[in-house]
């Protein structure tokens, strides 16, 4: 359980650069060109640590979802698909919100501890919900503002875009997850 707190937080941690604009400046500046690949790798490690966490870290069951949860779990991912949308395109509604893709974690999070009760669940998804409202807090504390183009249509094609990768993960989450969305029979 420890390895799977301690890869949340580095993942968190390195999240929460570009939520800082100044820093994440200086540290491109004393990066120069390697700053891109270097915040990719380190993403994917980080990512890689929470898999590897996840799947050896023990369940224990902590509280047992409620009997509907799934459905609230169904509602509060679709809308964190559609901030996923908001983050891709350059509409108005990623300017007035900022920060889309913490707002997508912070729902995606709550969500689906709406299906899952055990220890394991409640640290990675607990911890992406911290990731989110810590990145919320530093960004607007910082002034942090995505670009300022806008373009004509780009929040329709956030919200389709939102929901066809909904659509995607749903069908794929047993694949990729290994636990089924829709159970049809």
């Amino acid at each position: 359980m420890a390895f799977l707190i301690i890869a949340v937080a580095a993942f968190s941690v390195v999240h929460l650069i570009p939520a800082v604009p100044a820093f994440k400046k200086d540290l491109a500046d004393q990066l120069g060109r390697a700053y891109g690949p270097l915040f990719g790798i380190a993403s994917f490690l980080t990512l890689l640590l929470i898999v590897m966490a996840w799947t050896n870290t023990d369940r224990v069951a902590v509280y047992a979802p409620p009997d509907n949860g799934y459905l609230i779990t169904y509602v509060c991912v679709l809308v964190a698909f559609v901030f996923v949308g908001i983050t891709i395109f350059r509409g108005r509604v990623r300017q007035a919100v900022r920060l889309p893709l913490a707002i997508a974690v912070i729902f995606w999070g709550t969500g689906h501890l709406f299906a899952n009760g055990d220890n394991a669940s409640i640290a990675l998804f607990g911890g992406f919900i911290a990731y989110g409202l810590a990145h919320l807090i530093i960004g607007f504390a910082n002034g942090y503002r995505p670009s300022a183009e806008v373009r004509s249509g780009h929040d329709l094609l956030s919200v389709i875009t939102g929901l066809a990768l909904y659509a995607a993960m749903a069908m794929m989450h047993e694949i990729l997850i290994g636990v089924p969305v829709f159970q049809l029979s």
